[in-house]
């Protein structure tokens, strides 16, 4: 299906930074968006089976772009780490 949606100039402005930001073209970053608030509109819906079916294939996702991190990438995620630097 297509769909055409008219954005002000400084939406569309947005909206392809956006998409290059994130590598993608402005068509799979809307529909990914859509899909998105689609899905959280759902979230009392789902049963069990359908959440992971879900985050099984969300963690299929992660896997697959994992390459494209630089060698020896790690998230260091520990409380310390996250407030470093707020006085605490």
């Amino acid at each position: 299906m297509s769909i055409t949606i008219p954005f002000a100039p400084d939406m569309e402005a947005k909206l392809r930074e956006q998409a290059a930001a994130a590598g993608k073209d402005v068509s799979s970053f809307v529909r990914e968006a859509v899909e998105e608030k689609l899905f959280s509109m759902n979230i009392a819906e789902k049963t069990p089976d359908q959440w992971a079916l879900e985050f099984g294939a969300w963690m299929r996702a992660v896997a697959a772009r994992s390459s494209s991190y630089p060698p020896g990438f790690i998230v260091n995620d520990d409380r310390e780490s996250i407030y470093e630097g707020r006085g605490e």
